[in-house]
């Protein structure tokens, strides 16, 4: 992974610690890769055009005398640049070498912004017990001596060492992983070889990243299994819970389903089932939140939160909002009213101590404090927002209804052939099947969410669908999305029932 790679090995030597006022005096570059190529190397004292402090020179070694006559940045930075451009910075606590070549280039028209290997934080992620991680210390460490410090290329020399030994230490797997974490590049855990990941196809499925000892640590579902999966080792710098959940991965189990459809799907139901330790645990089935807009007397509507779907939804045709749940409900309305500039108050959506902050209030306040209106403890009528407005606003939750008078079968297929028949009666999902057409059959596909192995007629089916299952909506909001972009059949279609 690491092979294709360019790295310039950096280390600068400056006047101080401040990017924007103090300059650069000395630079080092070592370019190498992990292929065994030719390496290459240049340095130069700058003259910096200021004073050098006496505890920078002290430091350093480096003198007012070794720089004068010296090349100005202004003199090198072509060359710099030629060795930087389109390689990897490595450098040892390199936010302070990037600042300074970033503000020294930017003077002249360049954008330096390249992706940042810090050989610090690699030293505290591969070996954390070492109680220092400074350049010197991990020097003495690994026994690598230099006659000098705090000079660019020895620093650099230094850092290479520390790559070198590092790499022969931990094997070459690890540390690949460990390098290509901190720089988001996609790379696999070590246990994982590359002939294992390229056999995952990139089709819709389930998979599940499995830790040491075989413990499901993740479960999810993607539309491209190999994209899905290597993301999760993409990106995952510093100490988060995507970082975490990367270096406990050591094997993983993947299958293809028909499309993203039946993958969602049985995810829904496998997390409630199995207990992934590094996931949140899927919310236990309960009642949606629903909300439903109420008239008032300036005119207006107010917004009024309940559990669960009116039993006369279907019939009534009323207009209501569907959330996951309450906490849900409240969090997206408010949003939702700020964005679209509706009155948090008059919709109910704040208690009595709270503000809201849309056009209209910040109006009624200024001509409040003018002393022209007194608006105190009462709603203005060009408050009023027709219903027209609210369902505008609130467009990407209204609840939908079931749209046929029937249960349907939904058919999805892959590129590979593999097909399955999802039947499905009011947004309530009763298993995935595979179709005998000639036997007017159904199959249950063998994952775990139909009960039972033996094969449905198409009758059957129909009576399974009169059993009243728990409003999912997670299934509702899946289900919806394909509702435009797969075929829905309704049973009768298939034949006489």
């Amino acid at each position: 992974m690491l092979d294709d790679v360019r790295f310039a090995l950096v280390d600068l030597e400056t006047t101080g610690g401040q990017a924007a006022h103090d300059q650069i005096m000395e630079v080092a570059v070592r370019q190498i890769d992990f292929s065994g190529g030719e390496e290459w190397a240049w340095q130069s004292l700058i003259d910096p055009q200021c004073s050098i402090p006496s505890f920078i020179q002290g430091l350093t070694g480096i003198s007012p005398a070794m720089v004068r006559g010296k090349p100005v940045f202004s003199d090198v930075q072509d060359v710099l640049w030629s060795h930087l451009e389109n390689a990897i910075l490595v450098a040892h606590n390199a936010r302070f070498d990037a600042g300074f070549l970033r503000a020294n280039f930017a003077r002249f028209g360049r954008q330096y912004d390249p992706p940042v290997l810090c050989t610090l934080k690699l030293a505290r992620t591969l070996y954390p017990e070492w109680p220092k991680h400074g350049l010197e210390a991990i020097c003495h460490r690994i026994g690598f001596h230099s006659e000098v410090h705090h000079r660019a290329m020895a620093d650099v020399d230094a850092m290479k060492a520390f790559l070198d030994f590092a790499r022969r230490d931990v094997g070459e797997a690890v540390f690949n992983f460990e390098v290509g974490l901190l720089l988001g590049l996609p790379v696999l855990p070590p246990s994982i070889s590359q002939t294992e990941f390229d056999v995952i196809p990139s089709r819709a499925g389930v998979y599940r990243l499995l830790g040491e000892a075989g413990e499901l640590l993740y479960l999810g579902a993607a539309s491209s299994l190999q994209e899905q999966i290597l993301s999760h080792f993409t990106n995952s710098a510093g100490d988060s819970k995507a970082t975490k959940l990367a270096r406990k991965v050591a094997g993983l189990q993947w299958q293809a389903h028909a499309g993203e459809l039946s993958a969602g799907l049985y995810l829904s139901a496998a997390l409630r089932h199995e207990k992934p330790q590094m996931q949140r645990s899927a919310k236990a089935v309960g009642k949606p939140c629903c909300v439903r807009f109420v008239s008032i007397d300036s005119g207006g509507h107010s917004l009024r939160l309940r559990s669960g779907l009116p039993n006369d939804i279907a019939q009534s045709g009323e207009s209501v909002v569907l959330f996951r749940d309450r906490k849900q409900a409240k969090a997206r309305l408010v949003v939702l009213a700020k964005d679209h500039d509706l009155c948090l108050s008059q919709l109910a959506l704040l208690s009595e101590v709270q503000r809201c902050d849309c056009s209209v209030c910040d109006d009624i306040d200024c001509r409040d404090s003018d002393g022209k209106e007194d608006v105190e403890n009462s709603a203005p009528a060009d408050l009023a927002v027709p219903i027209s407005r609210l369902t505008s606003a609130f467009a990407d939750y209204l609840y939908t209804p079931w749209p046929f008078a029937e249960a349907v079968l939904i058919y999805e297929c892959n590129d590979a052939g593999l097909a399955e028949w999802h039947l499905v009666n009011d947004w309530r999902h009763y298993g995935s099947f595979i179709l005998d057409a000639n036997r007017q059959t159904l199959s249950p596909c063998q994952r775990g969410e139909v009960d039972g192995s033996a094969a449905l007629s198409l009758a059957e089916a129909a009576a399974r669908c009169e059993q009243q299952l728990d409003f999912h909506y997670d299934h509702y909001r899946l289900l919806r999305a394909f509702l435009n972009e797969l075929e829905w059949r309704p049973l009768s279609a298939f034949a006489e029932i």
